[in-house]
């Protein structure tokens, strides 16, 4: 039996010829085609929450969907929160999971201090989402998601900030705890409301990671010791307070390839400590950490290639999206 004729009775064609660099019927370069086992991309979720303005999260999740990341994950307050109404509490989680449930590709969770405000809002996390610090990996990447309210910090809520002093000045006062040192000192001495403001909002920045949250981390490492990359989600970005367990982290971390991600100040900043990537997100819905003419006050979600060596890093603003239809009209390009 010749070899067409057996291919002809199982029913098999002929294997087409790939597209090979150098073939006379194809014009094309050297390259390989990406998309190969070992390459993944996932997709980060910035803060949705202080007052948040719907539709632009659930709006972010739509567009991200159709991009086909293999999966998507947060950096944190996902709730208003605040809270120790049960019933409110499951209210909020079920407008997230509304939106999250949506996607054709796993939602990671990381807990914010908003998630959890209390240890009423800590026990509804654990029952409806599960572990509030965890790792995973994924392809020969770890990733460690860690919870910085580990307990809920008793602290000024910024909720009842933002009620005594007012939009305004809760956005100036972010604004200047997060710019240039002494511009903010001479601020505060101008404007002793603002500097009385900002002192309070400077001392609710505590993060706490528990004995057995280290444990976790320690332990996770050690089960993972020649991963390609190791990435470190969290919502308060640790290392701009003194947090000797942060520290301890930093120090196990100490060796590796690696990148940490946070939010919470609602702006987007980029630092490198040591040669490794230390980013602060924007915002996917929650209020505006600063003046609008900002260029890092933006909705926006962060698109992250893992191939071949270090990570490759996109952002891609919400308001850059647009249908198969065409852009939209000036006046109604941007979501609220």
């Amino acid at each position: 039996m010749t070899a067409a004729l057996a291919l002809l009775l199982c029913g098999a064609g002929p294997v087409a010829p790939d597209y090979r660099p150098g073939n006379s019927d194809v014009a094309r370069t050297g390259k390989d085609f990406a998309g190969g086992r070992d390459e993944f991309r996932f997709v980060v979720i910035g803060d949705r929450t202080g007052q948040h303005r719907p539709g632009v999260f659930e709006h972010a999740l739509e567009e991200v969907n159709k991009l086909r990341p293999d999966f998507v994950i947060n950096i944190g307050d996902l709730i208003e929160g605040n809270s120790e109404d049960l019933r409110q509490i499951d209210a909020e989680w079920q407008e997230v999971t509304a939106a999250t449930g949506k996607l054709d590709m796993p939602f990671f969770y990381v807990p914010g201090n908003h998630d959890l405000t209390n240890d009423v809002q800590l026990q509804a996390w654990r029952k409806r989402l599960g572990a509030d610090y965890y790792s995973f990996t994924y392809k020969n990447a770890l990733f460690l998601v860690l919870n910085t309210e580990d307990p809920p910090q008793p602290k000024i809520a910024r909720r009842k900030l933002l009620e005594e002093y007012g939009p305004q000045a809760m956005g100036v006062a972010l604004q200047a705890l997060q710019g240039d040192a002494e511009q903010a000192k001479a601020l505060f001495a101008r404007d002793p409301r603002i500097g009385e403001l900002a002192a309070k909002l400077r001392a609710s920045e505590n993060v706490a990671f528990s004995a057995a949250q280290l444990a976790m981390v320690r332990s996770a490492l050690a089960r993972n010791p020649h991963v390609r990359w190791t990435f470190v989600l969290m919502h308060r970005p640790a290392w701009k307070v003194d947090s000797t367990a942060f520290r301890e982290i930093e120090a196990m971390l100490q060796g590796r390839d690696y990148t940490v991600l946070a939010g919470h100040f609602h702006k987007y900043e980029h630092q490198t400590h040591d040669g490794h990537d230390y980013i602060q997100l924007g915002v996917t819905g929650g209020t505006p950490g600063g003046r609008a003419d900002d260029p890092a006050v933006l909705d926006h979600i962060m698109w992250v290639s893992v191939a071949k060596g270090a990570p490759q890093i996109s952002n891609i603003r919400l308001d850059g999206f647009f249908a198969k239809e065409g852009a939209p009209a000036a006046a109604s390009s941007s979501r609220p």
